[in-house]
């Protein structure tokens, strides 16, 4: 195990399966490759797991996480975190604070918790749960089927790319046209296979006031 101290440290790991912990300051630390356990602690601390299936916290502080390659776990902790999957199928968690989540390749699990947060899946099928807060979802297209378990109107918005898929997005009415009605969930058709699933939400209430739902990006 490989202990940093009250200052700002640089921390390596080797190719082997490290455990990491900075302590308080502002630290960098990089896994390399192995499945490592990364503790950033105190402080504003910049996490970078590598190769292999990492688990990455932030602790207190603006941390910025990043998973690499493999099936990683990111916690964000406290303040505001900007968490990245990368590749392989990732399970983030925000923590507190308004935090910024990217899944990146593969079937992702985003979880913001407590804050006002913005979550992308990115490429895969995606499952993302804002949590308490206003979230915004985002969609830039490519992005598989995906799930939101908690979308609430009137609180998270859909922001959606205005040329998502080749589709020419010019309003919330035209994403309105696309959704229909699955076993009481709605279900938004982006075109080229990717989809959105809101659980627990109309989708007469989607057609009735897109504007509550979807920001044009």
């Amino acid at each position: 195990m490989i202990h940093g101290g009250a200052s700002a440290d640089v921390l390596l790991g080797g190719s082997g399966s490290d455990i990491i912990d900075g302590g308080s300051g502002d630290d960098i630390i990089l896994g390399g490759n192995g499945d490592d356990v990364l503790i950033g602690g105190a402080g504003r601390d910049v996490l970078d797991g590598g190769n292999g299936d990492d688990v990455l916290s932030g602790g207190d502080g603006n941390d910025v996480l990043t998973g690499g390659k493999g099936d990683d776990i990111l916690v964000g902790g406290g303040h505001d975190d900007i968490l990245d999957g990368g590749k392989g199928d990732d399970i983030l968690h925000g923590g507190t604070g308004n935090d910024i989540l990217t899944g990146g390749d593969g079937d992702d699990t985003l979880f913001g918790d407590d804050g006002n947060d913005r979550l992308e899946g990115g490429k895969g099928d995606d499952i993302l749960s804002g949590g308490a807060g206003h979230d915004v979802f985002i969609f830039t297209g490519g992005g598989g089927q995906d799930v939101v378990l908690d979308f609430k109107a009137g609180e998270d918005v859909l922001q959606i790319s205005r040329n998502i898929n080749g589709l020419k997005v010019t309003d919330a009415a035209d994403l309105a046209a696309r959704v229909t009605d699955q076993h009481g969930d709605a279900v938004i058709d982006l075109g080229h296979g990717d989809s959105i699933t809101l659980k627990g939400v109309s989708a007469a209430d989607i057609h009735n006031h897109p504007n509550d739902f979807f920001v044009i990006h």
